[in-house]
């Protein structure tokens, strides 16, 4: 059989990039996934709970 479908967007590495970026609550998620170069949809479908799950408050 074919492997097929679309490339995944994140890396692991853009991942990790993008929750210690979002550990700083000056940054939006929106400024993150500018940076990254994917949409804020994108993000949040990595992590469900957006920035409350980087930080750990809930």
């Amino acid at each position: 059989g074919r492997l097929g479908g679309r490339p995944a967007a994140l890396s692991d590495e853009d991942l990790a990039h993008a929750r210690a970026l979002l550990a700083d609550p000056e940054i939006t998620v929106h400024q993150v996934a500018k940076r990254l170069g994917v949409a804020p949809s994108t993000l949040y479908r990595h992590l469900p709970g957006g920035r409350s799950q980087v930080s750990g408050d809930q």
